[in-house]
């Protein structure tokens, strides 16, 4: 999903609530489903990839952190 009003790219199956996408009317969204249209965002129109979601499963990174793993 494609924020233009903060130019920020979001990863739609992992966007949470840290992601504040619903704050951005839905006239400012749009999807890329191509990776060719994807790098028009991030390299040409500088749009940044947003640290929240496009990296990973909000859900796994706070687990990770409430329930770090033990070492034996």
């Amino acid at each position: 999903m494609i924020d233009h009003q903060k130019q920020i790219v979001h990863r739609t199956a992992y966007a949470g609530d840290e992601c504040h996408l619903p704050d951005t009317p839905i006239k400012d969204r749009t999807e890329a489903n191509h990776e060719q249209e994807l790098l028009v965002y991030l390299r040409q129109k500088g749009y940044s990839k947003c640290a929240s979601c496009f990296f990973g499963s909000t859900f796994e990174e706070s687990y990770q952190f409430e329930h770090p793993h033990r070492h034996a």
